[in-house]
C-alpha cells in the first residue's frame, strides 16, 4: 500500500474515522464524571551499591555495572516481594483497626466508613488488643497463618478489599535514579494520610528483610569456614602426628641426610672393593703367565729326549741299510729302509728345530727367577683373595641396610605429602575464613540503607487524568478503526487494480473500466474517464489485430468471463457502439442469460447489428457465427459486409463453450471484477479455455475505483479541494 493510497482511506472514510473516536470519547467522559481524586507521595532511599565504601575497596576498583545493577534488581525485588507487601497491608490494617474514630493523618472520613461497613464491631474486636500496635499485628499474624480461608486471608485477597496486597502493589512504584544510589518509591493513594503511612511501613519492612537477607548469606558462610576449618586443623594434627611417630619408630633423625651417608659409604666401599678387585687379577695373571713357562721348560727336556731317541733310530736305519747293501738285499727292502731313514731324519729335523726355538726365545726365564717369581705371586693372590672376602660381606651389609632404607624413604615421603595437603588445605579454609568475615563486616557497613528523604503528607491532590482519558480513548479509537479499514484493505485479495493483473492472472492486461454504478465519490467525472478508456481499448483492438491478419476482411472477437456478474454485457455493448463507428457492420451476438440487454447499445445505428441466441448444449460443437443464427432463427441473414463480429459467451463455470468458434476466434477478451477475488477455480477455468484459444487474449478489469486507475489512465478528473491537491503533489501524485 502507498502513501497515497493510505489517505485515500483516511479521506474516504473521515466520516467514520471522526464519528467512532468522539462517541468513544463521550462515552469516557460520561464514565470518569465521578473519578475519586488522587493523593501521592514519595520517599527516597540512599543504598550505596554503586559508589558506597567497602573494606575489601583498595581504591582502584572498577564499577560492575552489570552486578550494580543485579543489586538494584534484588533490591526492588525485595521492596515488592509478596510477605514484604503483606506485611505493609497487615499493619496499616492493625493501624486503622485501632482507631476509634477518622483521623486524617492516618485515615479519612469515607474510609473509616467503608471499613466498618466491611467488619463489623463485634468482629473488629476479634482482631486487635486494644491500645496495642504490635500485639495486635502478631495477632493478625496469628491469624492469618492458622488456616486457609479466615478474616484476615480474604482482607488479604479479596479484589474489593482496600488491604488487597495486589492493589498495594499496582499503586506502588519503585526506580532507580537514573544511575545514581538513590532508590525512590512511589505511591498513589485516595486517602492522604494512607498514602504516606503505607510508605512508611514499606520502609520499615524492607529495609529489615533485606538487612536480614543480605546478613544471612554471610552468616551461613562464616560458619561453614569454622567448621571446615576445625576438621582440616584436626586432620593437620592427625598427619603431623603421624610423621613424627613413624620418625621415632623407624629412628630416623633426618632421613635425607642419613641416606646421603649410607650412599656416600657405599660408593666408597665400592671403589676400595673394585681396586682390590684389579690387584686380584693382576695376581692371578701374572701367576697363570709364570706356570705356563714352568711347562715350557718341561717340553725343553723333552724335545732333547726325544732327539737322541731319534738320533738312535737314524743310526740304526743307517746300519741297516748298509748292512743291506753289502749284503745286497733286494731292492724292494733297501727302498723301504731309505725311505723310512728319510723320515727320521724329518722328524730328527723339525725337532732340531724345536730345540733351537727353546734355547733361542726372547721370553726364556732361568727356572730359579721363575720359580721365586711364582711364589711372590702366589703369596699376592691368597692376601687379596682375603681381602675381597671380606669385602663382599660389607657389600651384602649395605644391601640390608638398602632394603631397609629405601620403603622407609616412600612412606617417609607420603606422610611428608600427607602433611603438606592438610597445610595447604588449613591455610586455604583459613584464607577464606578470613574473606568471609571481611565480607560479612563490609555487608553490615554497607546494608545500612538510609532515608534521604521521608514520605511527605499530600496536601494537594493530583491533577485529574480525566483530560487525558478522554484524549487517549479519542486517540485509540480513530487509530483503532483506521487499522480496521487498513487490514480490511490489505487482507481484501480481490485484483483491485490494473497493476496486478499480470501479476494475478498471468495474461497481458488490454485495459480497465472504472465502476459506473455504485460510485462513493460523485465529484469524479466517471464519463469521460469512461470514454477515454474505452477509446484505448479500440485503439490498442484494432492494432492487435492488424498485427495478427493485416488482409482480413472480418475479424471474431470473444468476450467472456470465468463467473457471472463480472459485466460482460456492459463491456460488449460499449465496446461494439465504438467498433460501429469504425467502418462497415458489426455484429453482436449476446446470450438469453444477459441480464439487461441493449441497455447500453445505441439504438438508432444502422451498422450494429445485434441478434440474441439461445444457450444449450449443441452449441459447443457450433463451427461459425452462422450456427448461432441457424439454431436461433428460420430466416438467413446477410453478413458479408459485417467487418466485426463479437461474440459474448456465458460464464465458463455453468455453461457450454463453442469450441471451434474459440479456436477461429483472433481476439478473446476475458472480463474480471475487480471487486472479486481470483480462485482457483478460475484459474481452472481459463486454463481450460486456453486449451481452445489461438488468438490472442487479455484482460479487461471491470469495476475498477477510479483512483485506482490512475497507472493507465493518468490524473483522474474529480474535484479536490486545496489540501488535497497540496497533499497530492507532496506525496508523489500527478497535478495538471
Amino acid at each position: 500500500m502507498t502513501l497515497i493510497g493510505f489517505f485515500r482511506i483516511i479521506f474516504k472514510k473521515l466520516k467514520w474515522l471522526t464519528l467512532f473516536p468522539l462517541m468513544l470519547a463521550l462515552v469516557v467522559f460520561y464514565l470518569t464524571r465521578n473519578l475519586p481524586k488522587e493523593y501521592q507521595t514519595s520517599a527516597t532511599i540512599y543504598t550505596g551499591l554503586a559508589s558506597g565504601y567497602s573494606i575489601t575497596d583498595e581504591g582502584d576498583e572498577k564499577v560492575d555495572y552489570f552486578k550494580v545493577n543485579n543489586a538494584f534488581d534484588n533490591l526492588i525485588t525485595t521492596v515488592k516481594a509478596r510477605e514484604t507487601i503483606e506485611e505493609v497491608c497487615l499493619k496499616l490494617l492493625a493501624q486503622h483497626l485501632l482507631l476509634k474514630e477518622p483521623d486524617p493523618n492516618y485515615l479519612d472520613d469515607k474510609r473509616f466508613k467503608d471499613l466498618h461497613k466491611l467488619l463489623k464491631d463485634e468482629d473488629i474486636a476479634k482482631l486487635i488488643v486494644p491500645g496495642d500496635f504490635n500485639k495486635t499485628l502478631k495477632k493478625l499474624y496469628s491469624i492469618k497463618d492458622s488456616s486457609n480461608k479466615n478474616t484476615v486471608q480474604y482482607l488479604l485477597t479479596d479484589g474489593t478489599s482496600p488491604y488487597n496486597a495486589a492493589k498495594l502493589t499496582g499503586s506502588l512504584t519503585v526506580m532507580r535514579k537514573s544511575s545514581s544510589d538513590m532508590l525512590e518509591l512511589g505511591y498513589k493513594s485516595d486517602d492522604a494520610g494512607v498514602c504516606v503511612n503505607t510508605l512508611k511501613f514499606l520502609i520499615e519492612a524492607f529495609t529489615n528483610r533485606y538487612k536480614n537477607i543480605k546478613g544471612s548469606e554471610t552468616v551461613n558462610v562464616v560458619k561453614y569456614f569454622e567448621d571446615q576449618l576445625r576438621s582440616v586443623h584436626n586432620n593437620l594434627q592427625s598427619s603431623e602426628n603421624k610423621l613424627k611417630d613413624f620418625g621415632v619408630n623407624n629412628r630416623i633423625i633426618n632421613y635425607n641426610e642419613q641416606s646421603k651417608f649410607v650412599a656416600e659409604s657405599k660408593e666408597d666401599l665400592s671403589t676400595d672393593y673394585y681396586k682390590e678387585k684389579m690387584k686380584f687379577e693382576a695376581a692371578q695373571s701374572a701367576l697363570k703367565r709364570i706356570e705356563e713357562k714352568m711347562t715350557n721348560y718341561n717340553d725343553f727336556v723333552a724335545a732333547n729326549d726325544e732327539l737322541v731317541k731319534l738320533r738312535q733310530e737314524l743310526a740304526q736305519i743307517n746300519y741297516k741299510i748298509t748292512n743291506a747293501q753289502i749284503y745286497k738285499y733286494d731292492a724292494g727292502s733297501v727302498k723301504d729302509m731309505q725311505d723310512k731313514a728319510e723320515k727320521i731324519k724329518q722328524r730328527l729335523s723339525d725337532k732340531a728345530r724345536d730345540y733351537y726355538e727353546f734355547n733361542n726365545s726372547i721370553e726364556w726365564v732361568p727356572q730359579n727367577s721363575l720359580l721365586n717369581e711364582w711364589l711372590s705371586k702366589v703369596v699376592e693372590l691368597e692376601e687379596a683373595k682375603g681381602r675381597l672376602m671380606v669385602y663382599d660381606q660389607r657389600l651384602k651389609q649395605y644391601d640390608g641396610i638398602y632394603k631397609e632404607f629405601a620403603p622407609l624413604g616412600s612412606t617417609m615421603n607420603r606422610l611428608e605429602r600427607e602433611v603438606a595437603v592438610q597445610e595447604k588445605q588449613y591455610l586455604s579454609v583459613l584464607h577464606g575464613l578470613n574473606l568471609a568475615k571481611l565480607r560479612q563486616q563490609s555487608l553490615e557497613m554497607s546494608n545500612q540503607l538510609k532515608v534521604v528523604d521521608n514520605p511527605f503528607f499530600p496536601l494537594q491532590p493530583q491533577a485529574s487524568k480525566r483530560g487525558m482519558l478522554i484524549m487517549v480513548s479519542f486517540l485509540a479509537g480513530f487509530i483503532l478503526l483506521l487499522a480496521y479499514y487498513v487490514g480490511s484493505e490489505l487482507l481484501d485479495k480481490a485484483i483491485k487494480s490494473p497493476d496486478r493483473v499480470e501479476k494475478v492472472i498471468g495474461l497481458p492486461l488490454l485495459s480497465a473500466l472504472p465502476e459506473h454504478e455504485k460510485l462513493d465519490d460523485k465529484g469524479v467525472k466517471i464519463d469521460e474517464v469512461q470514454s477515454s478508456l474505452l477509446q484505448q481499448i479500440i485503439n490498442t483492438l484494432f492494432i492487435d489485430l492488424k498485427k495478427i491478419d493485416p488482409s482480413a476482411k472480418s475479424y471474431t472477437i470473444i468476450i467472456f468471463s470465468t463467473k457471472g456478474k463480472e459485466g460482460k454485457s456492459f463491456v460488449a455493448e460499449k465496446l461494439v457502439n465504438k467498433l460501429s463507428r469504425i467502418r462497415n457492420k458489426v455484429l453482436y451476438l449476446y446470450p438469453e442469460t444477459s441480464g439487461t440487454p441493449g441497455k447500453y447499445l445505441d439504438a438508432d445505428n444502422p451498422k450494429l447489428i445485434k441478434f440474441q441466441y439461445q444457450v444449450n448444449d449443441g452449441m459447443i460443437d457450433y463451427h461459425g457465427i452462422q450456427d448461432f443464427i441457424h439454431a436461433n432463427e428460420s430466416e438467413s441473414n446477410d453478413l458479408s459486409e459485417v467487418s466485426y463480429n463479437v461474440l459474448e459467451i456465458p460464464s465458463l463455470n455453468k455453461n457450454p463453450i463453442p469450441a471451434h468458434l474459440v479456436e477461429q476466434a483472433q481476439y478473446s477478451i476475458m472480463v474480471v471484477h475487480a471487486a472479486k477475488s481470483w480462485t482457483q477455480a478460475d484459474n481452472f477455468q481459463l486454463k481450460t479455455y486456453l486449451k481452445l484459444a489461438n488468438g490472442k487474449i487479455s484482460v479487461l478489469l471491470n469495476h475498477v475505483k477510479p483512483d485506482l486507475l490512475e497507472s493507465i489512465y493518468g490524473e483522474i478528473p474529480k474535484r479536490r479541494s486545496a489540501v488535497r491537491k497540496k497533499l497530492k503533489s507532496i506525496l508523489g501524485g500527478e497535478q495538471y
